[in-house]
């Protein structure tokens, strides 16, 4: 009986720890990203206007707001249930139904 609900409570907070992100991940991710979306928009902003600080400016400021912005967007969704694995098991029709018109 121990060992039973011992067991459950392990699979419990392994199925949350696989169904969401903590918030530090999501930081994480969001710096990764940016840095990864700056160096792009640098280079392309020196591509189209030749100049290396205009490009640096335009970087810098973007990586700011985008940063916050994609980090609300990844906690938004982690709230969001849509096609996630529920108890170790993935039910297709409940996505299937969610996505399909209602007739």
């Amino acid at each position: 009986m121990l060992i039973t609900c011992a067991d459950k409570k392990a699979e419990k907070r392994s199925r949350q720890a696989v169904s969401s992100d903590r918030p530090i991940r999501s930081l994480a991710k969001a710096v990764s990203w940016r840095v990864t979306g700056s160096i792009d928009t640098i280079l392309l902003s020196w591509f189209f206007t030749g100049s290396l600080t205009t490009a640096a400016a335009i970087g810098l400021t973007e990586v700011v707001t985008k940063m916050v912005l994609y980090y609300l967007h990844e906690r938004i969704w982690n709230r969001i249930p849509l096609g996630r694995d529920r108890g170790g098991r993935y039910d297709a029709t409940e996505v299937l139904q969610a996505e399909s018109p209602v007739a």
